[in-house]
């Protein structure tokens, strides 16, 4: 299966109250339901009436009549199976069957997961996994939030608390940290290189984001905190449902983020763009603590439009940075962090403060 085509679906679950989530979660995204059928004999004539065509066959293992080896006997180049244990989470002997999702949102995740790359079963990435490492991802709601720039020196601070952090470079379409770090070549290595005491970098491409699973395996055993710069997240909703490659990192990190870390600012058009986002990230289900960042809130207009602002998922931690453009010009010319350009700045410390809050640790 083509992963940027649209799929065509069949559903073949017997369960109504499951297979009304998975049919309305996939209309939602757009995609095609051409039958729904209860059984393994309708579900035979479905597939033998559309021959030829390119299907995605979602099924349970408790569809009446069906059996592993019937079910996989239907398979062919161009039908694609997917398959879902029965309610009380039962395989039936059934191969490559996944646990039922509870929410529209897991469930679409899940299933655009897995079909990724072609085959099907050889997916992109993996259901969240259960890591040493804390994970922040940082993002910003819309473009030129500063989100770079937080992302760089929230690293920076936590390293310096003792806590081993890697920063990761995953703004695939504005990648910035290596220039801005003077780490040439970052993008060709093929692990994470060291940048002070406590802190290494590291860069996904299009190349390396096939290597994302094994490379975030190593780095959630190595490291104590992965800080990842996602670049724009204004779309964050619509993103979670595209199979293309630049957005795995915003997939895997919503499912496995401990914070997420907003980026905003206090315009007219950023508070549009901000009441857009909070709409569609309603629909999101992620367990992650959200953090809104104001990253210019120099103005008594900003702090307004900053405490105006809620999440409508949880209460939010929010936080109002000083911003400083001579100390983060400084830190750019010298190619290095606020805490080496500018330590006395409050900029920076106002991020060192975020740094000491999301890493639990306690300045003595």
């Amino acid at each position: 299966m083509d992963p940027l085509d649209v799929p065509t679906v069949v559903t073949a679950i017997s369960d109504p109250e499951f297979e009304s989530l998975v049919s309305s979660a996939l209309f939602g995204q757009g995609w095609n339901v051409i039958a729904r059928v209860m059984d393994f004999s309708d579900l035979q004539r479905v597939v033998s009436a559309n021959s030829g065509k390119r299907l995605l066959l979602i099924f349970s293992t408790d569809l009446p009549g069906a059996s592993a080896l019937e079910i996989k006997e239907l398979a062919s180049p161009v039908v694609s199976l997917f398959g879902f244990a029965d309610q009380s989470g039962n395989d039936r002997g059934f191969s490559n069957i996944f646990v039922r999702p509870t929410s529209p949102e897991n469930l679409t995740l899940v299933i655009l997961e897995n079909i990724r790359s072609s085959g099907l079963r050889a997916p992109m990435i993996h259901p969240a996994a259960k890591y040493r490492a804390k994970v922040v991802a940082v993002g910003g709601i819309g473009h030129a939030t500063a989100n770079t720039t937080v992302a760089i020196n929230l690293a920076q601070e936590s390293a310096l608390l003792a806590v081993k952090t890697l920063l990761i470079e995953a703004n695939f379409q504005a990648p910035a940290i290596a220039s801005l770090l003077d780490l040439r070549k970052l993008s060709s290595e093929a692990s994470w290189r060291d940048f002070s005491e406590n802190l290494s970098v590291m860069e996904l491409t299009h190349e390396t984001i096939t290597e994302f699973e094994q490379r975030i395996s190593a780095a959630g055993e190595s490291f104590d905190q992965i800080v990842i710069d996602l670049g724009s997240v204004a779309f964050l909703a619509r993103e979670l449902s595209d199979r293309r490659w630049s957005s795995a990192a915003k997939i895997w990190a919503v499912r496995s983020a401990d914070h997420l870390v907003l980026t905003t600012i206090s315009t007219f058009l950023a508070q549009k763009r901000f009441d857009e986002f909070t709409q569609s990230f309603a629909k999101i289900s992620t367990s992650a603590d959200i953090h809104l960042v104001n990253t210019h809130a120099s103005s008594k207009r900003g702090a307004e439009l900053n405490s105006s602002r809620k999440l409508p998922i949880r209460s939010a931690v929010l936080w109002n940075l000083p911003w400083d453009l001579r100390s983060c010009q400084l830190a750019i010319e010298e190619r290095t962090t606020l805490h080496q350009a500018a330590e006395r700045g409050a900029l920076r410390k106002e991020i060192a403060k975020m740094a000491q809050a999301i890493s639990a640790v306690s300045q003595k």
